[in-house]
């Protein structure tokens, strides 16, 4: 029986067909989108009792500047659920996949003086699950009210950016991974300190049904990405400017 013959790949080879004509995946090139345009009472809650305007337009709302804010995101990862199955033959068990379980989702951002994220989803949360004033007798009674489910939860994209694409210098959108009705069910506490002055963070957990992937890496090139907006402030990267704040 003839061995097949294993050569190792040449350096160059890996230079020239992964690093000049594709590139290196860069961590910090993505954007996040809400797709707000089914959470009509949810926009009118947020702008009326926090002042968060989710009207998409030209850069001047308020979703623009918490994508900017966006220190970190996990593309959330997918376990499958088995059952053991012994003895199909002799000796022989299998473990069929019989579901999958998505992860929940963590997000981290950078807070601004404005508090924005945290306004965002404070004010998501409240609407989630917060009070109502009613009145019964002439006399006003305040009380716990629960959301509808669709009312309150909203899909979220998350765009991975690249630079490059086939070589071709710019910067493109490689994939999309879309989590379909999510909510905030966690808002991390805030610390802060009289010691040495940092940059302050939030984080943030997601549930959601379920996720998809989306190969958008064919779109023309070049999209817009935050890295853009940021040019005057001299940063090359996602939220960049605000990482060097010490």
């Amino acid at each position: 029986m003839s061995k097949k013959e294993i050569k190792p790949t040449p350096i160059g080879s890996f230079i020239s067909r992964i690093i000049n004509e594709k590139g290196a995946s860069s961590s910090s090139l993505y954007e996040i989108e809400f797709v707000t345009g089914s959470a009509g009472n949810l926009k009118s809650h947020l702008k009326e009792r926090y002042d968060i305007d989710l009207q998409q337009g030209e850069g001047t709302d308020n979703l623009t500047d918490i994508n900017m804010l966006a220190n970190e995101v996990q593309i959330p990862g997918v376990s499958m659920t088995s059952q053991d199955i012994r003895s199909v033959h002799k000796g022989v068990n299998m473990k069929p996949a019989m579901a999958k379980v998505f992860n929940e989702m963590d997000m981290s951002f950078i807070l601004d003086v404005d508090a924005m994220p945290l306004r965002f989803f404070k004010g998501w949360q409240d609407f989630i699950l917060g009070t109502s004033q009613a009145k019964e007798n002439k006399e006003r009674t305040l009380g716990l009210v629960q959301k509808f489910y669709n009312d309150y939860t909203m899909d979220v994209k998350i765009h991975k950016i690249e630079k490059q694409w086939g070589g071709i210098p710019g910067t493109y959108q490689s994939f999309s991974i879309g989590l379909v009705k999510a909510y905030p069910y966690m808002v991390s506490s805030i610390p802060y300190s009289g010691g040495s002055s940092q940059v302050v963070k939030l984080q943030v957990g997601m549930y959601y049904e379920h996720a998809y992937f989306d190969n958008v890496k064919d779109i023309t090139p070049p999209i817009p990405t935050k890295s853009d907006r940021f040019q005057n402030a001299g940063a090359n990267d996602n939220a960049g400017a605000l990482r060097t704040t010490s």
